[in-house]
C-alpha cells in the first residue's frame, strides 16, 4: 500500500499591491486562510497611496503617513513578499517571470500593477525626467523639489509637468505651492499634447480647473507634443522649447508590456481583458483588477482608482471561490464616482454628479476619506512568533 503524502496548499500569487490586492491582504488578515500559500510580488517594499501624493509633495503629509509597509502587511496576512518587478507570465506553465529570471508558480494569480506613463521609455525621458509611476518614485520627486527649494541660485526655479490629467494637475499645484511657501521664485508649466486638460471631466469642471491654474500662475501649454526632454528644457515637436530645471513625466496611461505574447486576450491598447468575475476571458486562473485590466462587458470604464477600490471585495470573494470551487460573485462598475483633486492650498476641487466645488470643505472631505483609507491598513500587525 502506498501512503499519500501531504496535500500541497493552493498558491495564491498577488502581483502588484494596488487598491484591490491591498484589500485581499487586509481580508486575509481579518479572515486567515491557513490552507492557502500566499505570495506577493512588488517592485518596492512600500506602497504609496496615490491620492495623498500631491499633499506629500506640497508638504502636508510625511512619507510614513502616505505609505504602507508591505513586508509588515504581507506578513500580517500570513504571506511572503518578493520584492522584484514582474516582467512576464506563462499561463501554460502557470508561472510569473521576475526581472532576475526567477519564475514563481501559482494556482491562481491576481494582477494589480496599474499602468505605465505613455512614452516614459522614450529617449531623453528616462535620463532627464522624473517619473512618478510606480508611485514609489514620488519620494524621488519630493527630493528633487526640495533641491530646487534649497538651491542657492537666485533665478526662478522652472518646473515642467508633462501630462494634464488629474495626476498632472495635482502635482503641478503641489509643486507650485511648495515653492511658494518656501519663498522661491518659480515658473511652473503644465504641458499637454491634446487640446484640453482633464480628459473625461465636464467642460464646466475643466474651466474651473483652468481658472485655478491661472490664479496660481501655472502656465498651460495645450496641443504641445513633447519631442524629447533635455537636462534643462523640454523640446516640443514644433521646435519650441520650455526651460525647465525639473521635468516631471505624468502622461496618459499605457499598458505594461508584460502581458504581450503571453497568449492572454488583450484589448487594442494591450490591457488584459477580464470578464464580469475579474478573471481573464481566456484563463480563469488569472485575475486582473484596477487600471491594468479592461472589463470586456464595460470596456469604456475609466482607468481610475475608485473602481479598483470597489473591485477589492469582489476580487477577494472571487479568489476564495476559485480556490474552493464555489460560485464567484459578479462585478458591475458604478455608473459614476466622486472625484476630488487636491489644489494644495487648503482647498480641493470636487466633482460629483454635476456638483462642482473648489472649497475648504471639499479638502476636509478628501483628507478624511484618505486618512480613513490609510488607517484600515496601517494598523495591521504580523502574528507573533514564538
Amino acid at each position: 500500500m502506498t501512503l499519500a503524502g501531504p496535500k500541497r496548499k493552493p498558491r495564491l500569487l498577488l502581483v502588484g499591491i494596488g487598491h484591490a490586492n491591498l484589500q485581499v491582504l487586509q481580508r486575509m488578515f481579518a479572515d486567515p486562510q491557513p490552507d492557502v500559500d500566499l505570495i506577493a510580488v512588488s517592485v518596492s517594499d512600500k506602497h504609496h497611496y496615490s491620492a495623498m501624493v500631491p499633499g506629500y509633495l506640497r508638504g502636508g503629509y510625511r512619507e510614513d503617513q502616505i505609505a504602507f509597509d508591505l513586508p509588515r502587511l504581507v506578513a500580517a496576512a500570513g504571506g511572503k513578499l518578493i520584492q522584484s518587478p514582474a516582467v512576464g507570465i506563462d499561463p501554460e506553465a502557470q508561472t510569473v517571470v521576475l526581472q532576475d529570471g526567477q519564475e514563481i508558480g501559482y494556482d491562481f494569480v491576481s494582477f494589480n500593477i496599474g499602468t505605465k506613463a505613455d512614452g516614459q521609455d522614450s529617449p531623453g525621458i528616462g535620463e532627464n525626467a522624473v517619473r512618478v509611476k510606480p508611485m514609489s518614485q514620488a519620494v524621488n520627486l519630493k527630493r528633487a523639489i526640495v533641491r530646487l527649494r534649497d538651491t542657492t541660485s537666485p533665478e526662478k526655479q522652472r518646473v515642467a509637468v508633462v501630462g494634464a490629467g488629474a495626476a498632472g494637475f495635482e502635482v503641478a499645484c503641489g509643486i507650485a505651492e511648495f515653492l511658494d511657501v518656501a519663498g522661491r521664485a518659480r515658473e511652473v508649466s503644465l504641458v499637454e499634447s491634446s487640446d484640453r486638460i482633464l480628459t473625461g471631466y465636464s467642460d464646466r469642471f475643466r474651466k474651473k480647473a483652468e481658472k485655478i491654474l491661472a490664479r496660481k500662475g501655472i502656465h498651460l501649454h495645450l496641443g504641445s507634443h513633447v519631442a524629447t526632454v533635455h537636462p534643462d528644457e523640454v523640446e516640443l515637436a514644433d521646435g519650441s522649447r520650455i526651460s525647465s530645471h525639473l521635468t516631471v513625466w505624468l502622461t496618459g496611461a499605457t499598458a505594461d508590456p508584460m502581458f504581450q505574447g503571453a497568449g492572454l486576450d488583450l484589448d487594442e491598447r494591450g490591457f488584459i481583458l477580464v470578464d464580469d468575475y475579474l478573471r481573464s476571458v481566456s484563463d480563469s486562473r488569472v485575475f486582473a483588477v484596477g487600471d491594468c485590466a479592461t472589463l470586456a462587458s464595460y470596456p469604456d470604464t475609466p482607468k481610475a482608482g475608485v473602481y479598483a477600490v470597489r473591485q477589492g471585495p469582489v476580487l477577494w470573494r472571487g479568489l476564495l471561490a476559485a480556490i474552493k470551487g464555489t460560485a464567484p460573485p459578479r462585478y458591475e462598475p458604478q455608473s459614476g464616482f466622486l472625484s476630488i483633486l487636491n489644489t494644495c492650498d487648503g482647498r480641493a476641487l470636487l466633482w460629483y454628479k454635476g456638483l462642482i466645488s473648489n472649497s475648504r470643505w471639499a479638502w476636509w472631505l478628501k483628507d478624511r476619506i484618505d486618512r480613513g483609507f490609510m488607517a484600515k491598513y496601517q494598523g495591521l500587525e504580523p502574528p507573533p512568533t514564538f
